[in-house]
């Protein structure tokens, strides 16, 4: 998930309408799944079922963050120090309070910080194991305490590999992402990718949903070196927008098994001529957004990772009342929207009251750093 709120100066609204969108498929995609774990039936299957391919936009927007805000940096290892501390206290603060609250979750539930791992889990340890791994973030063929987490970890794999080539003049550097897309695109050729996550970070770095971080970096340096007509931008838009709604609706009933392949075709490319359309609009035309979305794009990180929880607890609710036997229609869409509400609502609030006051708490001490030097 693309989490790097991009800096005043070079502020996008359409990013942070695009992250709203991405972050509120994700919502919705996982509030129909809950409603039917709630009422064990699976019925009401349709488009918002792939709204798990909000993922594959987030990773692009990363992509194209990254280069834009620091593809143009001087090379250096202090740029590269300062590039990884800033991505890391943006990621690890929020993350350890939600894995957190997970993680007392289901030591109530459970007497054990992680859920029971099913027959046919990898060997990622008893409870205690899996949930430091997941706190740290590091792969391990499994799916995290809270389970949005294995997003955060290609993120964080990426950041690595951007930080390192932060080092390099930055003429050099379209050439080394094109080398790492040679890479995976050969590993996604060959089919050499075992199923399920990666269980270790060079398992990570090279498996091909990384390319589309590279679909993404390579939308920003064609947009930072040339300006898009504004047709030729609409028309990227309105065919990325297409291919992707096509792309829900006839995969409605593959659930979230879709192959790696499908997955980067069907998404990963349509997202980034999204993100070349929306962008390159905004640039040419000044395309403006609803007030709304920019909201939700600002609060996105703290609603994906918040979502979950709290959809959980509604599912609770939901049964406690007696609604758990209720499976038509307008029951389905009493939850979904109602979760979804929900979860937009305690993120606004939660991006204000959490997010921003721990961000400053973690950059505080490079801040003071900065201030004493200029004295």
């Amino acid at each position: 998930m693309s989490i790097e709120s991009t800096p005043g100066p070079v502020r996008l609204q359409s990013l942070q309408a695009l992250r709203a969108v991405a972050a509120l498929l994700v919502v919705v995609f996982h509030a129909a799944a809950i409603w039917r774990e709630a009422v064990g039936a699976d019925v009401f299957r349709g488009p918002w079922d792939q709204g798990w391919a909000g993922v594959d936009l987030f990773f692009v927007i990363s992509g194209f963050v990254m280069v834009w805000v620091a593809g143009e940096r001087p090379a250096g290892p202090r740029i590269a120090a300062r590039f990884l501390f800033d991505r890391a206290t943006r990621v690890y603060p929020l993350w350890w309070v939600f894995c957190a609250v997970m993680a007392g979750y289901f030591l109530w539930v459970y007497g054990q910080p992680a859920a029971p791992a099913p027959a046919a889990a990898t060997t990622a340890g008893p409870g205690w194991l899996t949930f430091l791994r997941s706190m740290a973030l590091w792969p391990q063929g499994q799916m995290p305490v809270l389970p949005v987490g294995w997003t955060l970890s290609y993120e964080l794999a990426f950041y690595a590999l951007f930080a390192a080539l932060l080092w390099l003049p930055p003429r050099w550097r379209p050439w080394a992402l094109g080398l790492w897309g040679a890479v995976l695109a050969l590993r996604w050729g060959w089919g050499a990718v075992a199923p399920g996550l990666p269980h270790d970070w060079l398992g990570t770095v090279l498996d091909p949903l990384c390319l589309e971080f590279l679909f993404g970096a390579g939308v920003a340096y064609w947009l930072r070196r040339r300006a898009l007509p504004a047709p030729a931008a609409i028309g990227a838009l309105a065919a990325g927008t297409v291919l992707f709604a096509v792309a829900m609706t006839v995969l409605a009933d593959t659930g979230s098994g879709l192959t790696q392949t499908a997955r980067i075709l069907h998404f990963g490319v349509p997202s980034a001529l999204i993100l070349l359309g929306a962008v390159g609009w905004e640039r040419v035309g000044r395309a403006r957004q609803p007030g709304w979305l920019l909201r939700i794009g600002d609060a996105s990180y703290t609603l994906y990772l918040a979502h979950f929880i709290l959809l959980l607890a509604l599912k609770r609710a939901w049964i406690a009342a007696g609604w758990g036997e209720v499976t038509g229609p307008a029951a389905f869409a009493a939850f979904v929207l109602i979760g979804t509400a929900l979860s937009v609502a305690a993120s606004l609030l939660l991006y204000r009251a959490l997010e921003r006051p721990l961000l400053r708490l973690a950059r505080a001490p490079l801040a003071k750093r900065s201030a004493a030097r200029q004295m």
